[in-house]
């Protein structure tokens, strides 16, 4: 029996990584909350994702290469990363339709990559939320944190935990002028 099981998890694990696309296969296993941040400054961005039986699902979408993934997350680390086609990340299958059926309300900067570092608001909370849990050694889901404060030297966003019930341990994560993350105090 432990001959068969041995022989099912090697033969199982070449199959797995080839749906892993290349550039992610390092990111298997990571913490997610740390995992996130890391996304982000490989291009990136998050568009949800919804809740399964013992997992959480999450679409990542990377404009440059115009690549959908799904990460599963299940016991606060990335248990799978697969590709997915682009309209599970709300895209177009291929450039030539989006171009055509444009809604000229749309936003028209959604799609385009963002210059090197800077990332939407939403992402710098996401992004403090993964530093702090890294950092305090908690999970992503027992960190709050605020919107953004932008600043003239760059943006900091506020957060905050609760050590066993205990007492709140409040932190300020500090980011650039491009977005980029700086410190976390």
């Amino acid at each position: 029996m432990k001959r068969f099981l041995l022989l099912a998890a090697l033969l199982s694990t070449p199959a797995l990584a080839q749906n892993t696309p290349r550039g992610l296969r390092d990111m298997v296993g990571a913490r997610a909350g740390q995992a996130e941040g890391e996304l982000q400054r490989r291009g990136y961005r998050n568009l949800g994702g919804e809740k399964g039986d013992d997992r959480s699902y999450t679409y990542w979408w990377n404009a440059e290469r115009r690549q959908c993934v799904t990460i599963a997350t299940m016991e606060g680390r990335y248990s799978s990363i697969t590709s997915s086609p682009a309209p599970d990340c709300e895209q177009r299958a291929s450039g030539r339709d989006r171009e055509r059926d444009r809604d000229p309300n749309r936003d028209r900067d959604r799609d385009r990559p963002r210059a090197s570092g800077s990332v939407a608001p939403y992402e710098l909370s996401q992004l403090c939320r993964g530093q702090a849990a890294t950092r305090f050694d908690r999970r992503p889901s027992e960190i709050t944190v605020n919107a953004p404060i932008r600043q003239r030297d760059g943006s900091m966003v506020q957060g905050w935990y609760d050590r066993e019930g205990k007492r709140t341990t409040f932190f300020t994560c500090r980011f650039d002028e491009d977005d980029r993350f700086l410190s976390i105090l």
